[in-house]
């Protein structure tokens, strides 16, 4: 195993997904790519053509606090734990990007955050991590979250 992908979706659970990692980095000598997937970039001429200004301002800045978290967490993890870590964001939908990712850089193993759900939440929306398993073709380690 050479490169391990860690799907960061909020700063709360980025913790525990980066240890699972960590621990699995450590015993194989892999690389960690820390990803959070992300709207659009509303730098983007002909996405700023559909709404006022404040939003695309206020995406904007979000996307930079993101960026800035990402590579953050890449930094500290590579110092505390002396893995190669590279962080990065990625625009558009999650499994797509996702997917992307782990054919461009060769991903071994993608770790992702579950939470559990309700029976009627269940019933009414896609299984996102049963897509993910069917479309990457490679191991998928689901963390259990809050």
């Amino acid at each position: 195993m050479k490169n391990i992908l860690v799907a960061v979706d909020h700063k709360n659970d980025a913790e525990i997904l980066i240890s699972h990692a960590v621990n699995i980095a450590k015993l194989t000598s892999a690389k960690i790519w820390l990803i959070h997937v992300t709207q659009a970039d509303p730098d983007d001429f002909l996405a700023r053509e559909a709404g006022p200004q404040y939003v695309y301002e206020k995406r904007a800045e979000e996307r930079k606090e993101e960026k800035a978290t990402i590579e953050k967490w890449a930094e500290n993890v590579a110092k505390e734990y002396n893995v190669e870590v590279e962080g990065r964001i990625i625009e558009g939908s999650v499994i797509k990007s996702i997917r992307k990712l782990v054919e461009e850089c060769n991903i071994d193993l993608v770790v992702a955050g579950h939470k559990k759900k309700n029976l009627v939440y269940g019933l009414f929306t896609s299984n996102k991590k049963k897509d993910l398993i069917d479309d990457l073709q490679i191991p998928l380690l689901a963390v259990p979250l809050g």
